[in-house]
């Protein structure tokens, strides 16, 4: 499991929010290959154990709905990149994959006493909450002011813009912003060609 989790850090995953990885779970490779991390058991397994979602064992990943909860995740950070919000259909989208029981519990640890909220049933409909939620924590954080999607159209991976100006445009300046720079240094040889 170890090598695996090393490999989801290596390709940019685990830093933002469930929410971003869900997002870019479905992977483009900057040239056009596209690559599903929920076909991947272990990428899922290491997704899950690095944001501490832990369904109760089960055979039966619903593939399916993680995957229209990515559709909606990814129309989500591509408005939010754009400077608009989410309008009123999509919102009660999000509610519906919050819509779990939960219940309050009491959590001592060396802090003192917290109250906690819990799944009343640990399984996938809580994951796939707790996935949304994090998007909604985003949201009334105002954290997604900082939300891109990257400017190569062959990449689209959603990213977090640290710079105080908030204007990263690559999710990764090494790769894809340099393959921007060679594409406009060839386009302006031909032109002069």
């Amino acid at each position: 499991m170890k090598a695996s989790h090393n490999i989801f850090h290596a390709a940019g995953f685990g830093k933002v929010a469930p929410w971003v990885d869900l997002t870019n779970s479905e992977e483009w490779n900057g040239f056009g290959k596209l690559t599903d991390h929920l076909a991947n058991p272990r990428w899922l397994a290491t997704f899950l154990k690095h944001w501490s979602l832990h369904p109760l064992p089960s055979k039966d990943v619903p593939r399916r709905k993680l995957g229209q909860l990515r559709v909606l995740l990814r129309r989500a950070a591509e408005k939010l990149a754009a400077g608009g919000s989410l309008d009123p259909r999509e919102i009660s989208k999000v509610n519906q994959a919050l819509k779990v029981a939960v219940r309050q519990k009491l959590v001592q640890d060396q802090n003192g006493i917290r109250a906690e909220t819990v799944p009343v049933r640990s399984d996938w409909t809580w994951v796939i909450a707790r996935i949304a939620a994090s998007l909604g924590e985003m949201l009334a954080d105002r954290e997604v002011e900082r939300i891109k999607v990257c400017a190569n159209s062959d990449c689209r991976w959603v990213f977090h813009d640290p710079t105080k100006g908030r204007t990263k445009r690559w999710c990764n300046d090494r790769t894809c912003g340099n393959r921007a720079r060679v594409r406009r240094a060839r386009a302006a040889q031909k032109k002069k060609a």
